[in-house]
């Protein structure tokens, strides 16, 4: 799995060096300028990373899990007072809460020894959830929270697996 999915991950980061080696401004907020223009509208392509990590919240590395890979996308709206009930994944994700027009998501994780560790995540954040990690996820806050997740998963591979 590590051979296909590495060397993929390789692929898009040269790419991404690429695009932001074009415009000579390395990794900061990247953009590339077309030829001026009498239009109003901005033909500027800008590209911002926003978000890279290498290990869950619980401090847990990342581990992809083995199988032909599959990328998959969501997108989930937890209503005002929704929840998602005690889950894990089997394979790791990447969580980002929508910047514009979402709530806060109250993320809480089920430690080993039976405890509870709580986090908000604001609007514009984004965390890595692992892979076997208990937890689940709340919309306490007074809007609906939109949260986009990517699953670096294999193809047969459920998404979800629902803790009873």
């Amino acid at each position: 799995m590590r051979n296909i999915v590495l060397p993929a991950l390789a692929a898009a980061s040269v790419l991404m060096a690429g695009v932001a080696g074009c415009t000579n401004q390395g990794s900061e907020a990247t953009k590339t300028s077309a030829p001026a223009s009498t239009e109003a509208a901005s033909t500027e392509v800008k590209i911002d990373e926003v978000f890279s990590g290498t290990q869950t919240l619980n401090g847990t590395p990342i581990k992809y899990p083995e199988g032909k890979p599959e990328l998959r996308l969501y997108r989930v709206e937890i209503p005002v007072g929704g929840k998602i009930p005690l889950h894990t994944h089997p394979a790791p994700m990447l969580v980002y809460v929508q910047g514009v027009d979402s709530g806060d998501l109250l993320n809480t994780r089920v430690q080993p020894d039976g405890t509870e560790v709580s986090g908000v995540i604001k609007p514009g954040e984004s965390f890595i959830e692992g892979s076997s990690e208990p937890h689940f996820v709340e919309n306490k806050s007074d809007k609906p929270t939109v949260v986009w997740v990517m699953v670096a998963s294999v193809e047969g591979m459920p998404t979800t697996e629902w803790i009873k």
